[in-house]
């Protein structure tokens, strides 16, 4: 487990790198929460069930975000506006998560 969240982290760091100086704030915000739920699955705040279904929400994000971007390149405010209150209902969720003080 710990070698796919190691697998992971590196992958996070090259999506880093890759993304241009301007990129949109939805994409650095998915790299940012991918790095958290690394983060708190290395640490043991999360445990591995909470960091698989935080992971598996992460993923729908960036779906939307590349299904919005589809269809004409770019997110529209509504698109925006949307995928903005997704991140922020997963951010509050790893946070949660991540300060719930399970056993681990």
């Amino acid at each position: 487990m710990k070698r796919n969240f190691l697998a992971m982290g590196t992958m996070v760091l090259g999506l880093v790198m890759a993304l241009p100086a301007g990129a949109a704030e939805a994409d650095r915000r998915q790299v940012n929460q991918q790095e958290r739920i690394i983060q708190g699955a290395k640490s043991g705040e999360l445990t591995g069930r909470e960091a698989v279904r935080l992971e598996r929400q992460h993923r729908d994000i960036q779906r939307d975000i590349r299904q919005a971007r589809h269809d004409d390149g770019h997110l529209d405010t509504r698109e925006r506006a949307r995928i903005h209150r997704e991140q922020n209902q997963l951010s509050r969720r790893i946070y949660r998560q991540k300060h719930d003080a399970q056993a681990r």
